[in-house]
C-alpha cells in the first residue's frame, strides 16, 4: 500500500459525490453527518438503486469470481490502496489491499463498497447475487 492514507470523511464525500445519483447524495450526506444513522447508509446501499447508472459497469456473470473481477478492475489502472467504506461505519478496518479484499467479499452478498479514488474506481456488492458492478467515473 504505497498511497498516502487520506481522511475517510472526505474520501466518502468523494465517493458520494462522484457515484451515487445527484437526487440521493444529500439524503446519504446527511446520514454520514449523524453516527446514530450510519446503519441508515447500508439499508440505502442494499440495492444499487442509489448509484448514478452511467457509472456502474455490469459484470458478466462468468466473472463473478474475486481474481476475475481483480483483472477487470486492472485493465482499469486500478491496483492500487482502497478503502472498504461500509466497513468504515461498521468500525472495521477499512484500509485495504484492493486484491484481498475483492477475495473476502465477492460473492458474500453482503453490502460491499470498496473505493480506489486514485484511479476512480471501485467495487459494489449488494444484497442480491445479481447485484454486483464495478465502478468508473
Amino acid at each position: 500500500m504505497n498511497e498516502t492514507v487520506r481522511d475517510i470523511g472526505e474520501v466518502f464525500m468523494e465517493f458520494v459525490k462522484e457515484f451515487v445519483a445527484k437526487d440521493r447524495q444529500h439524503r446519504i450526506l446527511s446520514f454520514f453527518d449523524n453516527k446514530k444513522n450510519w446503519r441508515k447508509i447500508e439499508n440505502e446501499f442494499h440495492t444499487s438503486n442509489p448509484f448514478d447508472t452511467q457509472k456502474l459497469l455490469e459484470i458478466e456473470s462468468r466473472h463473478h469470481n474475486a481474481n476475475s473481477i481483480y483483472l477487470l478492475m486492472e485493465k482499469l489502472g486500478t491496483h492500487e490502496h482502497c478503502y472498504s467504506l461500509l466497513d468504515y461505519l461498521n468500525n472495521k478496518p477499512y484500509h485495504c489491499d484492493l486484491k484481498e479484499k475483492l477475495s473476502d467479499t465477492v460473492g458474500y452478498n453482503i453490502e460491499t463498497i470498496i473505493f480506489c479514488p486514485t484511479t476512480k474506481t471501485g467495487y459494489y456488492e449488494g444484497g442480491h447475487a445479481k447485484d454486483r458492478y464495478i465502478l468508473k467515473a
